[in-house]
């Protein structure tokens, strides 16, 4: 009895490991200039340009990893993944993102991609154009 328990509670702690490492967000770098957009596909605008080397949090993937939820300083939306490296520790360090995100716990989106809105663009006041009093010849 008092060897069952210990193994027991091991048991359920290594079934728990996993679990957790398949909730967290994934860090990756980028290996060129990549547009950030709105969607997962080049149809939907570009958000901002992530450069090279840029580090991004991935939080999902399609389910072949063509494309990645992600973010970048302020901004969240799609990435391509076949330009993205794994950036965390292990064995799976600098792999592509479609190569390593099954085994490093990479959430995959199958339905319902979030479809992210396009930060507003700075507009500059309409000034009326002056008005002159007519002439009159």
């Amino acid at each position: 009895m008092l060897i069952r328990l210990p193994l027991a509670l091991m048991a359920v702690a290594m079934m728990a490991v996993p679990a957790l490492a398949q909730s967290r967000p994934a860090i990756a770098y980028t290996t060129a200039n990549l547009n950030m957009r709105t969607g997962p596909g080049t149809n939907y605008p570009v958000i901002t340009t992530v450069p090279r080397g840029g580090g991004v949090t991935v939080f999902g993937c399609t389910s072949d990893f063509r494309w990645c939820d992600a973010a970048f300083a302020n901004a969240k939306g799609w990435v391509s993944g076949k330009y993205l490296s794994y950036g965390g520790n292990g064995a799976y360090y600098g792999r592509p993102i479609p190569n390593a995100g099954v085994y490093i716990g990479v959430p995959r989106y199958y339905n319902n991609y979030p479809i992210y809105r396009r930060p507003p663009v700075a507009v500059q006041p309409i000034r009326p154009y002056p008005r002159y009093p007519r002439r009159y010849y």
